[in-house]
């Protein structure tokens, strides 16, 4: 006889998300262990109404103050793309941590630039973010640390030469697959 409490015991979450190939493996493990390190690193900024993205903002600003830069040279700095780059200047300038100006030579360029305040969160940061990147890899000797590095600058940089992406994988571009004329 079945009891109620084994018709309804649920797999755990984890059991339910299992890689099919060792690449989906590896995979699923960097996102989980990128989410993670990100989720401690966002509890750093919260007091300051900040997330991981618009520190970098505020992180790139900083390195060409006091000149600025235009919304696309920000975006393309970057670590991650964000699709919403508006939404999050808008909330870095309600924060008034920076400013948006329009180029007196042409209206259609808008430079970012930090203010002051802007650059005063930078600054009380800059500590805590060591110290955090410092416990998040503190497992990792020096060593380490740069196999991990080199490991995920060849994964990079396979993407970048172009031999493949996401929306077109290099096995099915050379099949002549992925909706593109050749």
């Amino acid at each position: 006889m079945v009891t109620s409490k084994q018709t309804t015991q649920q797999p755990s979450n984890r059991d339910l998300l299992v890689a099919e190939t060792l690449e989906q493996g590896a995979f699923f493990d960097l996102v989980r262990v990128a989410s993670r390190l990100e989720g401690e690193l966002n509890r750093v900024f919260r007091p300051y109404d900040l997330t991981t993205a618009t520190f970098s903002i505020l992180s790139i600003l900083e390195r060409v103050s006091p000149e600025g830069l235009s919304c696309g040279d920000v975006a393309g700095q970057l670590i991650a793309e964000v699709p919403d780059m508006t939404r999050l200047l808008d909330r870095l300038e309600r924060l008034e941590y920076v400013i948006r100006e329009r180029s007196s030579h042409d209206r259609r360029m808008v430079k970012v630039r930090l203010t002051e305040r802007g650059m005063e969160v930078v600054r009380n940061l800059k500590e805590a973010v060591h110290r955090c990147h410092k416990e998040q890899f503190q497992v990792l000797p020096p060593e380490r640390m740069e196999d991990l590095r080199g490991l995920l600058r060849e994964l990079v940089r396979e993407e970048r030469s172009g031999t493949s992406s996401p929306a077109e994988p290099s096995h099915a571009r050379q099949a002549g697959l992925g909706g593109r004329a050749a």
